[in-house]
């Protein structure tokens, strides 16, 4: 009388079965590629990386205005057009520069009309 297999040796000779589980649910929300939200979004963080540099850059240029201000003795400067003061409370400067008008006379102040102000801290 012939041996019976055991029954690893079994598992081992039967073909592979494809095994027929249950159909996937498809996806109720689609995850897939919304290519106008991915542009938008990487075109922010590009802004936003580029606007981030320039801060540092306008904080270091900011530190060395105030220290060339000490340097001078000065808590105010006016010349030309450009107004820079030291803002105590804050140890800041704000510095005020108008934009030359056409006619080549100083324009009256418009309540700051045509100058670039920059008051971040230090």
């Amino acid at each position: 009388m012939a041996k019976r297999a055991s029954k690893a040796d079994r598992k081992l000779s039967t073909p592979d079965k494809p095994k027929r589980g249950r159909p996937r649910q498809q996806d109720l929300i689609e995850d897939s590629a919304i290519k106008p939200l991915e542009n938008a979004a990487n075109d922010y963080a590009e802004i936003r990386d580029e606007r981030m540099r320039l801060t540092e850059q306008e904080t270091g240029l900011k530190a060395k205005l105030l220290s060339l201000m000490k340097k001078y003795q000065k808590t105010s400067y006016d010349r030309d057009g450009i107004h820079i003061e030291i803002v105590h409370e804050e140890e800041t400067v704000k510095v005020r520069v108008k934009k030359p008008s056409e006619g080549g006379e100083d324009a009256p102040d418009d309540e700051d009309a045509g100058e670039q102000v920059a008051g971040a801290e230090v």
